[in-house]
């Protein structure tokens, strides 16, 4: 519209310039007149406009309706010279916001929120219809996030959203943010996060209190689950310990029966082996031969020699006369 008018005062002053004659003074038909319509030529710089990367243009005709649905896309595009065009980004925008909200617990807590969103080329127009601008103000943007924001929050007490529940409280934040803002502005939500919660000095204090004792316990349970795994290793050890003493015990029996039973073999052996066939065995000394209880001494004293492990036995002498301990 400007570019219209400022070509209509400068045709006419042109008009007026061209036509005048200093000399008598008047307005004289001439062949410079024909310069004044070269003023028009300003009209063609308002029947294009340029779209840059990553933008589109919405178009308002005074005359047709208002905002146009259709929008211009990027480069060099002609409109009619009445409407004016106003350009919106459609890249990604950060917003950052600090909103309070309130907690199931009637607890009051400050977000500091990061919000990543965009508007779409195909909702470019519906969104400027709404909004009148090439971005959503502050205050709009400010009084959704709250909206949302409490929706969320009121379902949950503090103590879970500052702890276990502080992704669940933001995906839901998400989705019900994601909602209003295509609803109402036609704006796309990317994501979000919850850069920080300040709910005051007294319950991050309780907080902290309740993690140092949930980690004392935890510890007093790894100390059990150490005592207990101790204990159970030493009844393993003792009980092994004593299947092998039994094990021992039981071999030296069975040795102690084995070398008893090739004792008595041997001395009966020997004991016989002297009669001759036809001789009577209950009558050795008629023949010269060894009794029963002869060889059995010889053949004890054998073992012991055998056996000995070369310490000569302990003699002890007291009033009643001597003790030897082999």
């Amino acid at each position: 519209m400007f570019t219209l008018v400022f070509s209509l005062v400068l045709f006419v002053m042109l008009m007026l310039v061209t036509t005048y004659d200093y000399r008598d003074r008047r307005f004289r038909f001439n062949k410079k007149i024909f310069i004044s319509p070269l003023a028009f030529l300003f009209l063609f710089t308002a029947a294009i406009t340029k779209v840059d990367a990553n933008t589109v243009g919405i178009v308002y005709h005074p005359f047709q309706g208002g905002i146009q649905d259709a929008v211009l896309t990027e480069g060099f595009k002609t409109k009619n010279i009445f409407a004016t065009v106003t350009k919106i980004s459609t890249t990604n925008r950060t917003a950052y916001l600090e909103v309070a909200g309130q907690t199931r617990d009637s607890i009051y807590a400050d977000f500091q929120i990061t919000l990543v969103y965009r508007i779409e080329a195909a909702n470019a127009g519906r969104f400027f219809k709404v909004t009148g601008h090439n971005d959503i103000q502050a205050e709009q943007l400010n009084s959704i996030t709250k909206e949302a924001l409490q929706s969320a929050t009121t379902n949950y007490d503090i103590y879970l959203i500052l702890g276990e529940d502080l992704e669940t409280v933001r995906t839901d934040f998400t989705s019900r943010l994601a909602i209003l803002l295509s609803s109402r502005y036609h704006i796309t939500l990317v994501s979000t996060s919850f850069d920080d919660i300040d709910a005051g000095a007294e319950i991050e204090k309780i907080i902290q209190d309740k993690a140092q004792a949930i980690q004392l316990i935890e510890i007093a349970e790894q100390e059990r689950q150490r005592a207990e795994v101790e204990a159970e290793t030493t009844i393993i050890r003792a009980n092994a310990d004593a299947s092998v003493t039994i094990i021992a015990a039981e071999a030296q029996a069975e040795a102690q029966i084995i070398l008893n039973s090739v004792t008595i073999n041997a001395i009966n052996q020997m004991y016989l082996g002297q009669f001759s066939e036809g001789q009577d065995t209950s009558t050795p000394a008629l023949y010269g031969y060894l009794t029963i209880q002869e060889i059995s001494a010889t053949i004890l004293k054998q073992l012991y020699y055998d056996t000995w492990d070369g310490v000569l036995p302990t003699v002890i002498a007291d009033g009643a006369g001597l003790i030897i301990n082999p």
